[in-house]
């Protein structure tokens, strides 16, 4: 069997009909799971109503809510993945506001957060995690939370793990295998990089203007190109059949897919 994981920042749902639109398109091209980050508490509801459609009968959603920043969400089909069972795990805060963030004058504590369903399909367990990293702390912060998720994850059993999501590895576009490199070095060598040397999943071209950066799209139009790599997926035991960037409109990051074959697991073992 093989397994079509796709993830996608919503930019807290601002522009929701392009949004929705593009959840549509992910799940018509073949999606089992996807992993959302900034699903915010405003945008729930119409996520619930859209997926309340008949076209769509048999995908099921969870959403955690884990404070600012902390939003993140799970969507699978059931008659694929079955459920067994979803936590949250919290990730470590920044003791102190850093400095872009007392610059934005956001000096709360920012909750960063990931889901983590554990999914059974044909004798296979699937740990899916939909995680949203740190930008604010810098990439010391950011690594410091991956290593916590990767440790908090595998304490738990399960034949393939996916870690996906927006880690925030924001950074000049030229220095984006560097930080992509940091990424794969503190998950580790089993784990395989859906999207190898993908040039970039995030620009200005979207904002929502209650982050304080209305201008930005603004910007974009005027000629101003920023581009970067954010958002990855990761996983162990498997093979990358496939895998792509959707540049669809709606928000300042884009969506991924990747169809993931398991390996063959190991025999179990029988001690007489």
């Amino acid at each position: 069997m093989n397994l079509t994981c796709a993830t996608y920042n919503i930019l807290h749902g601002y522009h929701r009909e392009m949004v929705l639109n593009n959840i549509a398109f992910l799940m018509d091209s073949g999606a089992d799971v996807i992993c959302l980050q900034e699903v915010e508490k405003r945008f729930e509801p119409h996520l619930r109503k859209f997926l309340a459609q008949q076209k769509y009968v048999g995908w099921q959603c969870r959403c955690a809510h884990v404070g600012f920043g902390g939003n993140v969400a799970l969507l699978w089909k059931s008659g694929k993945l079955r459920l067994k069972r979803a936590h949250v795990i919290a990730l470590p805060k920044l003791r102190t506001p850093s400095r872009l963030q007392r610059l934005r004058k956001m000096t709360d504590r920012i909750d960063r957060a990931a889901l983590v369903g554990i999914f059974e399909a044909k004798d296979i367990t699937f740990q899916i995690a939909s995680a949203h990293v740190a930008w604010e702390g810098g990439n010391a912060h950011r690594m410091r939370q991956l290593r916590f998720l990767r440790e908090r994850l595998e304490k738990e059993p399960a034949d393939v793990r996916i870690v996906a999501g927006d880690f925030n590895t924001l950074a000049p576009r030229a220095l984006g295998r560097v930080h992509e490199k940091r990424v794969q070095f503190t998950l580790g060598a089993h784990y395989v990089n859906a999207h190898p040397k993908l040039k970039w999943s995030y620009d200005i071209s979207h904002a929502d203007p209650n982050d304080g950066l209305g201008f930005l799209p603004r910007l974009h139009k005027a000629g101003v190109k920023f581009r970067t790599r954010l958002d990855y997926i990761f996983a162990t035991n498997v093979k990358v059949e496939k895998s792509a960037m959707h540049d669809l409109p709606g928000s300042d990051h884009r969506p991924l897919t990747a169809t993931l074959v398991p390996l063959q697991l190991p025999p179990v073992r029988v001690v007489h």
